[in-house]
């Protein structure tokens, strides 16, 4: 599927409508090829902005999966210091043990709550505009912390009320394969969209 063809699904009235669905399940991929994600980038901010305008008044938001994770790490305590902190001063001498921290982190519930109440905030602020997706970016820069699909998994019980379309900067076969070169994780349910 094109970018142009993407933004014509959002654009449909039909398609917008959280409810709809395969299995009435509203988790999206979009995959594309790693060597265009500067220009995914501003499609992405494109398409926000195209659906903003009255013939769609849409508000769109966007979600940086690997900046939210980084934000939250920032503003999560450990002792007198961010674990952010924490883990920037101790990556060098206890590299496997930050490893496992962010790798266990990067799925806690309270950074999946924490990713929930800025979806839920976003929401709620966004009238009189209606919300009918999350447009979640930064899989390629997040691993191998945060994978697509253990993050769906993980994160499925906090979708709704809206559509989440995950970019996803690599291919789908009986896997999901980072930039087409590196083997991810198993496929998830989320609707591949291809045409």
């Amino acid at each position: 599927m094109t970018i142009p063809e993407l933004y014509t699904k959002l654009s449909d009235k039909d398609f917008q409508d959280h409810e709809t669905g395969t299995l009435f399940f509203p988790a999206y991929m979009y995959m594309y090829d790693a060597a265009k994600e500067y220009e995914i980038e501003n499609e992405i901010l494109d398409i926000k902005n195209r659906l903003h305008r009255p013939n769609s008044y849409l508000d769109v938001m966007v979600l940086d999966i690997f900046e939210e994770f980084t934000e939250w790490l920032k503003e999560t305590k450990f002792g007198k210091i961010s674990k952010y902190d924490f883990y920037l001063t101790h990556e060098m001498q206890k590299q496997e043990a930050v490893r496992k921290s962010l790798d266990k982190d990067a799925y806690d519930d309270r950074f999946l709550k924490f990713l929930d109440n800025k979806i839920q905030s976003h929401l709620t602020n966004s009238k009189p505009y209606e919300v009918s997706y999350v447009l979640c970016k930064g899989f390629g820069n997040s691993y191998p912390y945060i994978r697509a699909s253990r993050f769906m998994s993980n994160f499925e019980k906090y979708i709704r009320g809206f559509k989440m379309i995950l970019f996803y900067p690599g291919k789908a076969k009986e896997y999901y394969s980072l930039f087409g070169l590196l083997r991810d994780e198993n496929l998830y349910r989320a609707i591949k969209l291809i045409n």
